[in-house]
């Protein structure tokens, strides 16, 4: 995280930085008549102010890339539906066995990985600490020092995109084979069927395959925001390990928590390990995405 004067320019591909803005977005004059239409204009409203704002948005997927990520929610909703012909299903480089689907998981729906929440050693380094927590939930370790070099990491943080390929799913494909990683974007005002497709990587990723996350958060001034976050506009990487309720709900780790209130004023305010709504996370994530 890093704390800039900068009013209202933010360059999409930075991470860990908090921008005081001195714009928020407009309430409106006479709320709606609803609860659910309240939250519906709310969120409209905050995707128009990231569109407003964004001087860098994440660009559409190219036709490779699409059919990519077509081809991986296929193969995770053979997974979950035991409908897989074959003895192992291929997602990516990493072989699963049908018989680890959903009958392997708890019967509470709820699933979680090792925590491993890991402070950032700089305040522009989230993408590296998620990184390095990420691979470590699946037995590799490496310095954050190491992996923000590999990440192509600047003071501005760690972008999501690079060329036509992520640094975050490019280097955690490069230290493990037990998942293929990809970048999903999301967009700013989170679709239900964003969502279920959020939730399908979810599940499966950490049910059945045993790989953790990486979200991409994307937060604004008046939009939700990650635990203990302050008021602003905020682009975060964490790690997300784990899931209860079917799914329903995220578990996440943050990397801000025990770094020096010197380097991050308000680290102190913010839990290793939260669980969180898993609407709300696409929310917080839209306008960038999350690997999986």
């Amino acid at each position: 995280m890093r704390f800039t004067k900068r009013i209202a320019f933010v360059t999409a591909g930075v991470v860990c930085s908090a921008v005081f803005l001195a714009v928020t977005m407009t309430a409106t004059a006479t709320p709606p008549s609803s609860e659910a239409a309240y939250k519906a204009d709310t969120v409209s409203k905050e995707a128009a102010y990231k569109a407003a704002t964004d001087t860098d948005p994440v660009p559409p997927l190219t036709p490779d890339q699409q059919k990519a990520l077509d081809q991986k929610r296929q193969a995770a909703a053979d997974l979950l539906s035991a409908t897989a012909t074959a003895t192992t299903v291929r997602t990516g480089t990493a072989a699963v066995s049908a018989s680890s689907g959903p009958g392997a998981m708890t019967s509470s729906g709820s699933a979680a990985l090792a925590q491993d929440q890991n402070p950032q050693k700089a305040s522009y380094w989230c993408g590296p600490a998620a990184v390095n927590e990420a691979l470590g939930q699946m037995g590799q370790w490496f310095t954050q020092a190491q992996l923000a070099s590999e990440l192509g990491t600047t003071t501005d943080g760690t972008g999501w995109l690079n060329g036509s390929y992520g640094p975050v799913p490019r280097v955690l494909n490069n230290h493990q084979s037990r998942n293929n990683y990809i970048g999903t974007p999301v967009p700013a005002s989170p679709s239900s069927s964003d969502i279920e497709y959020y939730k399908l990587g979810l599940v499966t990723n950490i049910g059945i395959v045993r790989a953790p996350l990486i979200g991409d958060a994307y937060e604004v001034t008046g939009g939700p925001h990650l635990q203990g976050h302050p008021n602003s506009t905020i682009f975060h990487w964490f790690d997300i390990y784990g899931y209860t309720n079917g799914g329903a709900s995220t578990m996440y780790e943050d990397s801000v928590h025990g770094v020096s209130p010197s380097i991050i004023p308000w680290a102190p305010n913010v839990p290793a390990y939260t669980t969180m709504s898993s609407s709300t996370i696409a929310q917080i994530v839209g306008g960038r995405g999350y690997v999986w």
